[in-house]
């Protein structure tokens, strides 16, 4: 037992009895968490302009996460009492501490999905061509041991992520944009040729932070009462010291048994995130003559677009004891016997042989948020998302005119000064067979189609008159 150099005066041996060795205490560690994740979603597009295009529908999922632990630590009440020993306010009953965590966390792969067009809006000609409607899942599963880190106990995190990439693919496109009444015309042609791919990331990270200590209450009659003053003693350097405190203000009177009761208890507090992305780095060259005005862009291999779903987090508490605890009956004396001056001491008494004393059934002193050594569920819905790539903007119009129902005409001064477009006629080029690898049929349809999403916002190529549509 540890006591101040005040407190010595008061440890007298008045009665000659064994020392006592108390028993262990194990308390288990088991518990469990299944999270399940909504889709975060994004609608982007057309690029590379606002008339002419790719768009796309995403969407992106962390894959549900099961995590446990397990195992049991173990508690010892190392201070050794002995039967008919004076114990002096200020003492302490320390209890040593020894963990012996396991633990672990699994993630299913991320799943998505992607639904994209080639579309064209010019004047009040419109319309779209689909190129791909897949779901996507890739990444393998993130896992990781916990052990070490529940042992420590001091928040240190561990990660796991998973990275699948899939295979690349190419598609174009022709358009001519004609104004036709015998014999068209065309006004505006363009050419686009894109090379696209899929790469989903999913990353899981824990970070458990361990309190271990003891739940204290003084009681004059044997057992646990919720109404008891309680207080939780927390440990450190695998030691709980718990203090006897001033026992004249519990009102006893001299000769009056009391206990000091020590339930050994363990909190869990572990915050889990989990993120997923799916990104599509891409290629694009495009080439174009609009009312005799020819031009060509290229956006070279990058990530064309991205969707993250952010970090969706939650926190896990636990709180784990058993039903065993150390009852140390106390005869209260209302000052030492061998120095007379304000005091007031406790005699173990004789009848304390060690044993472990038992909580009642529907005795739950603490809990915490799951409840105590609990299985629980979180869902957690999908967010808005985070944007990324520099598909996510567009140039604007390639065909300069009103892009909502209005019609396009040349303008004054041009070659085609006059004739207005009636009719867009969309060709699309055939690709090159896809190389599959590995991947599952579900992959290959994706690349040739989740392409162009929106970037880079530029000017207009000039103004036109407007025609009704023939």
């Amino acid at each position: 037992m540890n006591m101040d150099r005040s407190a010595l005066w008061a440890l007298v041996v008045v009665a000659a009895a064994p020392a006592v060795d108390a028993q262990t205490v194990n308390v288990s560690t088991n518990s469990s968490v299944t999270a399940s994740y909504g889709a975060t979603t994004q609608t982007v597009g057309p690029f590379p302009w606002s008339d002419l295009g790719v768009n796309a529908n995403a969407s992106i999922a962390p894959g549900d996460l099961t995590l446990a632990t397990g195992g049991a630590t173990g508690f010892n009440l190392a201070t050794t009492l002995t039967a008919g020993e004076v114990i002096a306010p200020g003492s302490t009953f320390n209890v040593g501490y020894t963990p012996g965590w396991s633990g672990n966390f699994s993630a299913t792969a991320a799943t998505g999905n992607v639904n994209s067009n080639f579309v064209y809006n010019i004047g009040p000609l419109s319309g779209s061509d689909n190129i791909l409607n897949a779901n996507v899942s890739g990444g393998g599963s993130p896992s990781a041991n916990l052990a070490a880190s529940l042992n420590a106990g001091t928040g240190q995190t561990v990660s796991a992520f998973a990275n699948g990439t899939g295979p690349t693919a190419s598609v174009g496109y022709t358009l001519a944009a004609q104004a036709c009444v015998i014999e068209c015309v065309t006004l505006a042609s363009a050419s686009i040729n894109l090379t696209v791919g899929t790469q989903v990331q999913h990353s899981v990270s824990v970070t458990p932070t361990v309190t271990y200590g003891d739940l204290v209450w003084i009681s004059t009659t044997p057992g646990y009462s919720a109404s008891a003053p309680q207080a939780f003693i927390t440990g450190s350097s695998g030691s709980v010291a718990n203090s006897l405190g001033n026992l004249s203000s519990l009102g006893l009177s001299n000769g009056q048994r009391f206990y000091y009761n020590i339930l050994p208890e363990v909190e869990l507090s572990m915050p889990i995130s989990s993120a997923a992305e799916l990104a599509l780095p891409a290629s694009i060259t495009a080439s174009y003559n609009v009312l005799g005005v020819g031009g060509s862009q290229s956006f070279p291999l990058g990530n064309l677009y991205s969707l993250d779903t952010g970090s969706e987090a939650f926190n896990f508490d636990a709180t784990f004891h058993n039903n065993d605890y150390y009852s140390i009956p106390l005869d209260y004396q209302a000052c030492s016997p061998n120095l007379a001056r304000g005091c007031s001491d406790a005699i173990v008494d004789t009848t304390y042989k060690g044993q472990l004393s038992t909580l009642n059934p529907g005795d739950v002193p603490t809990t915490g948020t799951c409840g105590t050594a609990s299985d629980c569920s979180v869902t957690l819905p999908g967010g808005t998302g985070i944007v990324g790539g520099y598909g996510t903007g567009n140039l604007g119009p390639l065909i300069p005119g009103d892009p909502s129902n209005s019609n396009v005409c040349g303008g004054s001064g041009t070659a085609y000064a006059g004739q207005c477009i009636n009719k867009v006629v969309l060709n699309r080029m055939a690709a090159p067979e896809m190389d599959a690898k590995s991947w599952p049929a579900s992959m290959t349809l994706l690349f040739g189609a989740v392409a162009v999403l929106r970037g880079r916002r530029g000017s207009r190529l000039g103004s036109v008159a407007t025609t009704s549509r023939v």
